[in-house]
């Protein structure tokens, strides 16, 4: 049923993510650290993460969540799925 409305896909991999920015690996583990963060960065507050400013849309992953990595993008995909369920 989605798969007819979207848009435009993108996708990256680890290589194209080098190529593009350099970064060692393809790696990248979340947003840079600065005054002003741009995502949720502290523990208490890792539930509102993935909300998104569009009602049922929810985000998780390594940049709904600083720092980023493998254990945050688990806990921010659980914490989205259980909001879809629950919705």
């Amino acid at each position: 049923m989605l798969k007819g409305k979207i848009i435009k896909h993108l996708s990256f991999s680890p290589i194209s993510i080098n190529h593009r920015i350099d970064s060692s690996d393809g790696g990248i583990t979340g947003w840079a650290f600065q005054k002003s963060m741009p995502v949720i960065n502290r523990i208490p507050d890792a539930n509102r993460a993935v909300l998104t400013p569009i009602p049922s849309i929810y985000q998780a992953g390594r940049w709904a969540y600083s720092p980023g990595g493998v254990p945050m993008s688990i806990l921010t995909g659980k914490i989205a799925v259980d909001k879809v369920i629950k919705s």
